[in-house]
Protein backbone atom coordinates (compact mmCIF):
# COMPACT_ATOMS: atom_id res chain seq x y z
CA UNK A 1 0.00 0.00 0.00
CA UNK A 2 1.22 3.49 -0.84
CA UNK A 3 2.67 5.20 2.22
CA UNK A 4 0.82 8.49 1.69
CA UNK A 5 -2.53 6.72 1.35
CA UNK A 6 -1.82 4.85 4.55
CA UNK A 7 -0.87 8.05 6.39
CA UNK A 8 -4.11 9.73 5.33
CA UNK A 9 -6.12 6.75 6.50
CA UNK A 10 -4.39 6.75 9.86
CA UNK A 11 -4.98 10.49 10.28
CA UNK A 12 -8.72 9.72 10.23
CA UNK A 13 -8.18 7.65 13.43
CA UNK A 14 -9.80 4.43 12.16
CA UNK A 15 -10.36 1.22 14.08
CA UNK A 16 -6.84 -0.23 14.26
CA UNK A 17 -8.26 -3.74 14.39
CA UNK A 18 -9.24 -3.32 10.74
CA UNK A 19 -5.65 -2.45 9.91
CA UNK A 20 -4.45 -5.59 11.66
CA UNK A 21 -6.69 -7.73 9.46
CA UNK A 22 -5.50 -5.88 6.36
CA UNK A 23 -1.84 -6.14 7.32
CA UNK A 24 -2.20 -9.89 7.83
CA UNK A 25 -3.85 -10.30 4.43
CA UNK A 26 -1.57 -7.85 2.60
CA UNK A 27 1.97 -7.79 3.96
CA UNK A 28 2.95 -4.80 1.80
CA UNK A 29 1.15 -2.77 4.45
CA UNK A 30 3.81 -3.85 6.94
CA UNK A 31 6.50 -2.40 4.68
CA UNK A 32 4.69 0.94 4.66
CA UNK A 33 4.15 0.88 8.43
CA UNK A 34 7.86 0.41 9.09
CA UNK A 35 8.72 3.17 6.64
CA UNK A 36 6.31 5.55 8.38
CA UNK A 37 7.91 4.79 11.76
CA UNK A 38 11.27 5.84 10.30
CA UNK A 39 10.16 8.98 8.47
CA UNK A 40 7.01 10.39 10.07
CA UNK A 41 7.34 13.04 12.77
CA UNK A 42 3.68 13.10 13.83
CA UNK A 43 1.99 10.82 16.36
CA UNK A 44 0.87 8.58 13.48
CA UNK A 45 4.08 6.60 13.92
CA UNK A 46 2.80 5.43 17.31
CA UNK A 47 -0.27 3.95 15.65
CA UNK A 48 2.07 2.15 13.26
CA UNK A 49 4.17 0.53 16.00
CA UNK A 50 0.99 -0.47 17.79
CA UNK A 51 -0.41 -2.14 14.66
CA UNK A 52 2.89 -3.96 14.10
CA UNK A 53 2.91 -5.12 17.72
CA UNK A 54 -0.68 -6.38 17.47
CA UNK A 55 0.07 -8.24 14.23
CA UNK A 56 3.01 -9.89 16.01
CA UNK A 57 0.60 -11.19 18.64
CA UNK A 58 -1.47 -13.00 16.03
CA UNK A 59 0.97 -13.73 13.22
CA UNK A 60 4.53 -13.28 14.49
CA UNK A 61 5.94 -14.97 11.39
CA UNK A 62 4.79 -12.01 9.29
CA UNK A 63 6.70 -9.53 11.43
CA UNK A 64 9.80 -11.68 11.96
CA UNK A 65 11.54 -10.52 8.73
CA UNK A 66 11.67 -7.04 10.31
CA UNK A 67 13.41 -8.28 13.47
CA UNK A 68 16.44 -6.00 13.08
CA UNK A 69 14.23 -2.96 12.51
CA UNK A 70 12.35 -3.63 15.74
CA UNK A 71 15.58 -4.09 17.71
CA UNK A 72 16.34 -0.44 16.96
CA UNK A 73 13.17 0.54 18.83
CA UNK A 74 14.61 -0.71 22.13
CA UNK A 75 16.58 2.50 22.55
CA UNK A 76 14.21 4.87 20.80
CA UNK A 77 13.90 8.27 22.44
CA UNK A 78 10.11 7.85 22.51
CA UNK A 79 8.95 5.50 25.25
CA UNK A 80 5.84 4.30 23.39
CA UNK A 81 7.95 3.05 20.50
CA UNK A 82 10.42 1.48 22.93
CA UNK A 83 7.61 -0.36 24.74
CA UNK A 84 6.11 -1.64 21.50
CA UNK A 85 9.59 -2.87 20.56
CA UNK A 86 9.93 -4.77 23.84
CA UNK A 87 6.53 -6.42 23.44
CA UNK A 88 6.95 -7.21 19.75
CA UNK A 89 10.33 -8.88 20.22
CA UNK A 90 8.91 -11.06 22.99
CA UNK A 91 6.20 -12.18 20.57
CA UNK A 92 8.75 -12.89 17.83
CA UNK A 93 10.75 -15.22 20.08
CA UNK A 94 8.22 -17.97 19.29
CA UNK A 95 9.23 -17.94 15.61
CA UNK A 96 12.90 -17.04 16.00
CA UNK A 97 14.14 -19.94 13.90
CA UNK A 98 17.36 -18.10 13.05
CA UNK A 99 18.12 -17.56 16.75
CA UNK A 100 18.44 -13.80 16.29
CA UNK A 101 17.32 -13.09 19.85
CA UNK A 102 20.49 -14.57 21.32
CA UNK A 103 22.54 -11.69 19.90
CA UNK A 104 20.37 -9.07 21.62
CA UNK A 105 19.54 -10.97 24.81
CA UNK A 106 21.93 -9.01 27.03
CA UNK A 107 20.80 -5.67 25.62
CA UNK A 108 17.12 -6.61 25.88
CA UNK A 109 17.20 -7.75 29.50
CA UNK A 110 19.46 -4.89 30.55
CA UNK A 111 16.28 -2.81 30.24
CA UNK A 112 15.14 -4.40 33.50
CA UNK A 113 17.51 -1.84 35.05
CA UNK A 114 15.98 1.06 33.15
CA UNK A 115 15.04 3.74 35.70
CA UNK A 116 11.57 4.01 34.14
CA UNK A 117 9.32 1.46 35.78
CA UNK A 118 7.08 0.87 32.76
CA UNK A 119 10.04 -0.06 30.59
CA UNK A 120 11.28 -2.60 33.12
CA UNK A 121 7.77 -3.93 33.76
CA UNK A 122 7.23 -4.56 30.05
CA UNK A 123 10.43 -6.61 29.86
CA UNK A 124 9.68 -8.52 33.05
CA UNK A 125 6.00 -9.08 32.33
CA UNK A 126 6.72 -10.65 28.94
CA UNK A 127 9.92 -12.56 29.76
CA UNK A 128 7.96 -15.80 30.09
CA UNK A 129 7.28 -15.80 26.35
CA UNK A 130 11.02 -15.87 25.72
CA UNK A 131 11.59 -18.58 28.35
CA UNK A 132 8.98 -20.84 26.78
CA UNK A 133 10.38 -20.24 23.29
CA UNK A 134 14.03 -20.54 24.35
CA UNK A 135 14.25 -22.72 27.47
CA UNK A 136 18.05 -22.73 27.25
CA UNK A 137 17.93 -19.07 28.38
CA UNK A 138 15.74 -19.77 31.39
CA UNK A 139 18.41 -19.74 34.10
CA UNK A 140 19.93 -16.49 32.86
CA UNK A 141 16.53 -14.81 32.54
CA UNK A 142 15.39 -16.02 35.96
CA UNK A 143 18.61 -14.74 37.52
CA UNK A 144 17.94 -11.30 36.05
CA UNK A 145 14.35 -11.28 37.31
CA UNK A 146 15.51 -12.16 40.81
CA UNK A 147 17.56 -8.94 40.85
CA UNK A 148 14.47 -6.73 40.65
CA UNK A 149 14.02 -6.09 44.42
CA UNK A 150 17.45 -4.43 44.45
CA UNK A 151 16.85 -2.12 41.49
CA UNK A 152 15.89 1.52 42.01
CA UNK A 153 13.13 2.88 39.77
CA UNK A 154 12.19 6.52 39.60
CA UNK A 155 8.95 8.47 39.57
CA UNK A 156 9.08 12.20 38.81
CA UNK A 157 12.82 12.14 39.32
CA UNK A 158 12.68 10.55 42.76
CA UNK A 159 13.45 6.96 43.80
CA UNK A 160 10.15 5.10 44.11
CA UNK A 161 9.76 2.00 46.30
CA UNK A 162 6.21 1.78 44.97
CA UNK A 163 7.50 1.38 41.42
CA UNK A 164 9.83 -1.37 42.58
CA UNK A 165 6.87 -3.15 44.18
CA UNK A 166 4.98 -3.03 40.89
CA UNK A 167 7.85 -4.63 38.97
CA UNK A 168 8.23 -7.28 41.70
CA UNK A 169 4.57 -8.09 41.12
CA UNK A 170 5.32 -8.54 37.44
CA UNK A 171 8.11 -10.96 38.34
CA UNK A 172 5.68 -13.09 40.33
CA UNK A 173 3.19 -13.19 37.47
CA UNK A 174 5.97 -14.08 35.05
CA UNK A 175 7.17 -16.95 37.26
CA UNK A 176 3.66 -18.42 37.27
CA UNK A 177 3.85 -18.87 33.50
CA UNK A 178 6.88 -21.14 33.55
CA UNK A 179 7.39 -22.35 37.12
CA UNK A 180 6.72 -25.98 36.27
CA UNK A 181 9.31 -25.88 33.50
CA UNK A 182 11.99 -24.06 35.52
CA UNK A 183 15.13 -25.52 36.96
CA UNK A 184 15.17 -22.70 39.52
CA UNK A 185 12.01 -23.32 41.48
CA UNK A 186 13.62 -22.93 44.90
CA UNK A 187 14.85 -19.45 44.00
CA UNK A 188 11.36 -18.53 42.75
CA UNK A 189 9.80 -19.72 46.00
CA UNK A 190 12.34 -17.76 48.03
CA UNK A 191 11.50 -14.68 45.95
CA UNK A 192 7.78 -15.15 46.64
CA UNK A 193 8.41 -15.55 50.36
CA UNK A 194 10.30 -12.28 50.30
CA UNK A 195 7.28 -10.53 48.77
CA UNK A 196 4.82 -11.58 51.47
CA UNK A 197 5.55 -8.32 53.27
CA UNK A 198 5.13 -6.11 50.18
CA UNK A 199 3.50 -2.73 50.66
CA UNK A 200 1.16 -3.54 47.75
CA UNK A 201 -1.77 -5.84 48.44
CA UNK A 202 -1.82 -7.24 44.90
CA UNK A 203 1.84 -8.23 45.17
CA UNK A 204 1.24 -9.96 48.50
CA UNK A 205 -1.68 -11.87 46.99
CA UNK A 206 0.40 -12.93 43.97
CA UNK A 207 3.15 -14.13 46.31
CA UNK A 208 0.63 -16.10 48.34
CA UNK A 209 -0.78 -17.60 45.13
CA UNK A 210 2.60 -18.77 43.89
CA UNK A 211 3.45 -20.31 47.26
CA UNK A 212 0.06 -21.97 47.49
CA UNK A 213 0.45 -23.45 44.03
CA UNK A 214 4.10 -24.43 44.14
CA UNK A 215 5.56 -24.42 47.67
CA UNK A 216 6.17 -28.18 47.53
CA UNK A 217 8.56 -27.80 44.61
CA UNK A 218 12.12 -26.62 45.18
CA UNK A 219 14.20 -27.73 42.21
CA UNK A 220 17.08 -25.36 41.58
CA UNK A 221 20.15 -25.11 39.36
CA UNK A 222 21.02 -21.43 39.84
Amino acid sequence: MDKEILINRLKAKPDLNLFIVEAIENTTILNSLFEIVLTETSSIKYSCTKIIRMVSEQKPELVYPYFEDIVKWLHHKNSFIKWDGILTLSNLSAVDYEDKFRAICQDYFALIHDPQMITAANVVGNAWKIVLAKPELESDITRRLLEVPYIIYFNKGEPSPECNCIVCGQVLECFEHYFDFSGNQAAMINFAEGQLGSRRKTVRKNAEKLLRNHSGKRKTIL
